[in-house]
């Protein structure tokens, strides 16, 4: 294999033939009549029908095959119909019916390159052998595959298929890939068949002329057509991102278009001048690499789709929620001056998730694409394996229990650097696949999902990390010696930052503070808006954010008002005056409380005769709060109610009273003595 690749790519830039001329179209007679010989078809015709016999259960299994396949094409287009007819339903709509359509699309692409496939098999099992029967067996399992991607494409942008109903494609783009795909199958596939039925023929003068101007016309038409269907896409592209990538929309579609053009018309002009073999094996890699790219495109497409649909869900969901929400929540009696915000949750970003999503997305698809596209080109051009060839430092491995050395390549840097990038791109935008994908799905308070998000950032970084140093050579007994000495600096000059380092790691994973919760630390009290690695943010009713290291939430005493239960009680003392119905205000004031929207039913509230004051009898009310922001708004209209009820029932809450007794007093003052009905003190 080493030899054979050293040979491929030291052949690969030598002409193979001389360049195209009155010798070569003067052999192009004999090799057409070669090709289209009446006696060499109807030898394949002989091989065909003596196939069964050399195989007959391989036969019966291939003629099944194909009979099934033609007969459930009209089934499955109508299954097709009733798929298509769901799409855009809030009801009906969903991500399955896309992937359906896309299975039936596949299956229904099959039966004939299917048929090519097993014609192919056929000459290649049949007892007659001849030179023309093989290179007509290769001819046709080299179009076959070709063929059913044609096929496929072509069913998928047809009128009212899923480019159209499931992506939105417009339907004149639609028109002219379909138009382009038609006249390419008709025309540039027979071409195909004959390029490479004389490329694998036995006379080198066929090859050079009738394969090589088949090759050349296939070129031609395969330029027209990718100019046409580049320029139809991007500005499908362009016209839906209009405003977002005007720079797409200008130098790089252009830069698009010309090298979709571009490339089959060089790949060509070097067949043309005697680069053919070159020529042949650059057009199977470009061949492979364009159906990647259409692959990627009908993935992002599927994604996107998923992503459309994903977020209108949530969208609708938190609608309802709202509603719900709202009506369950009772009429404000006014504004409050004074009151405390609202504990609310932040609702989902949808912007922002959608973005993070997108992001995350195209740099996967780029990061697949460009591995995918190095493995199908790194074979064929030296000059992408350059980079291994440049050694920087080498690095001691085991490889099989013996330490052995091993360098480290400029590819090898490259390649950290592209996990650094994509690592970077993960950990920024992971929480909006996780957002999205799977904790939607989950009945997860704010605070959880933060903190999943958080972790699954950790772990990525830690992931992206240790391949890195794996990649460039760091092992654990290279930086055990860094690790110490970092030890032993974090011991002294960096202990507060490790402190709080680790005391968000506790926060995160035993979760005694979540964002969203209402927390008093000290004399600090507000909610908690982010958990970061190094301090927790928190926002108080002022409105200020203040930040306070995560140490404080372990070594000092915190109160979470909403860590299990945002039901919190108020207690209102109340006295009446001595000498009221103590009985009739007790009666009162537990009526007044059940009546009162704001004071939860369970836990009832209560009203108990706590004691005797030196000016009054001394009640106190229990009542509980749905939730902390309803405190102040609840201890205003208990104050309120209260007050009413009780003078509404002549029931007095009377203010303190002192009797004064003065021993020596001015003239024409005989004595001030102040009755009061509580007890008296003497000065």
């Amino acid at each position: 294999d080493e030899y054979k690749q050293f040979l491929d790519q030291n052949l690969l830039w030598i002409p193979s033939t001389t360049i195209l001329g009155i010798g070569t179209l003067r052999d192009l007679g004999p090799a057409l009549r070669w090709a289209f010989s009446p006696e060499s078809w109807s030898n394949v015709g002989r091989s065909l029908l003596q196939a069964p016999r050399t195989n007959p259960l391989g036969a019966v299994l291939a003629v099944l095959l194909v009979g099934v396949l033609f007969a459930v094409r009209r089934a499955l287009g109508r299954t097709l119909e009733q798929l298509n007819g769901k799409v855009g339903a809030i009801s009906t709509d969903h991500i399955g019916l896309t992937l359906g359509a896309l299975a039936i699309v596949a299956v229904c692409a099959l039966p004939i390159p299917a048929l090519l496939a097993i014609v192919g098999w056929a000459l290649s099992v049949g007892s007659l052998e001849s030179e023309f029967l093989i290179s007509v067996s290769t001819s046709l399992f080299a179009l076959a595959p070709f063929l059913y991607n044609v096929t496929l494409y072509r069913l998928l942008t047809a009128p009212n298929g899923v480019a159209e109903v499931h992506f939105g494609w417009q339907a004149s783009v639609l028109g002219v890939v379909q138009r382009q795909v038609r006249r390419f199958a008709l025309i540039g596939v027979p071409l195909l068949f004959i390029a490479v039925l004389g490329y694998t023929a036995p006379v080198p003068a066929y090859r050079e002329s009738l394969s090589r101007i088949a090759f050349i016309l296939v070129m031609a038409l395969l330029s027209g057509f990718a100019y046409r269907v580049a320029r139809a896409i991007t500005d499908e592209a362009v016209g839906r991102d209009r405003g977002k990538n005007e720079r797409f929309g200008g130098e790089l579609r252009s830069v698009w278009i010309a090298l979709s053009a571009g490339v089959p018309l060089l790949l060509g002009l070097m067949a043309l001048i005697g680069y053919l073999y070159t020529a042949a094996i650059l057009t199977g890699r470009l061949i492979d690499t364009f159906w990647l790219i259409l692959s990627l495109v009908v993935v992002n497409l599927v994604a996107l789709r998923w992503l459309a649909l994903t977020r209108r869900k949530i969208a609708w969901q938190l609608a309802q929620e709202e509603s719900a929400a709202r009506q369950a929540e009772p009429e404000p009696e006014g504004e409050l001056e004074g009151r405390a915000p609202a504990v609310e949750h932040k609702p989902i970003d949808l912007d922002a998730v959608d973005q993070q999503t997108r992001r995350l997305l195209r740099a996967g698809l780029i990061f697949v694409g460009v591995l995918v596209t190095w493995g199908i080109w790194s074979e064929v051009l030296p000059a992408l394996n350059v980079f291994e060839q440049v050694s920087l430092w080498s690095q001691t491995t085991l490889v099989d229990g013996q330490e052995t050395i091993a360098p480290v390549t400029l590819a090898d840097l490259l390649l950290a650097a592209v996990v650094i990038i994509v690592t970077t791109v993960a950990s920024r935008n992971l929480p909006g696949l996780m957002e999205i994908a799977v904790l939607q799905r989950l009945t997860l308070q704010p605070g959880s999902r933060y903190t999943i998000n958080t972790l699954m950032r950790y772990v990525v970084v830690i992931i992206g990390t240790t391949t890195v140093l794996s990649i460039v050579g760091w092992d654990w007994s290279q930086i055990q010696w860094l690790v110490a000495a970092l030890s032993v600096g974090l011991g002294f000059g960096l202990q507060e930052i490790v402190a709080n380092f680790v005391s968000g790691l506790v926060i995160l994973f035993e979760r005694p503070v979540r964002v969203g919760d209402t927390v008093t630390v000290g004399e600090l009290t507000g909610t908690v808006s982010q958990v970061r690695i190094r301090a927790t943010t928190i926002r108080d009713w002022d409105r200020k954010e203040i930040v306070v290291p995560n140490k404080s939430f372990i070594t000092e005493q915190v109160v979470n008002w909403t860590l299990t239960d945002p039901i919190t009680r108020v207690v209102v003392p109340v006295g009446i005056a001595y000498g009221s119905d103590f009985k009739l205000a007790h009666r009162v004031m537990e009526e007044t409380l059940r009546e009162m929207p704001l004071v939860l039913d369970d836990p009832a509230p209560k009203v108990y005769f706590t004691g005797f004051g030196d000016s009054s009898l001394n009640f106190k009310l229990f009542v509980y709060s749905r939730q902390l922001s309803d405190r102040l708004p609840l201890t205003h209209a208990l104050h309120e109610d209260i007050l009413e009820a009780l003078r509404r029932n002549n029931i007095e809450i009377p203010f303190p009273q002192r009797d004064l007794h003065l021993r020596s007093v001015d003239h024409g003052i005989q004595g001030i003595v102040s009755k009061s009905d509580g007890p008296k003190e003497n000065p």
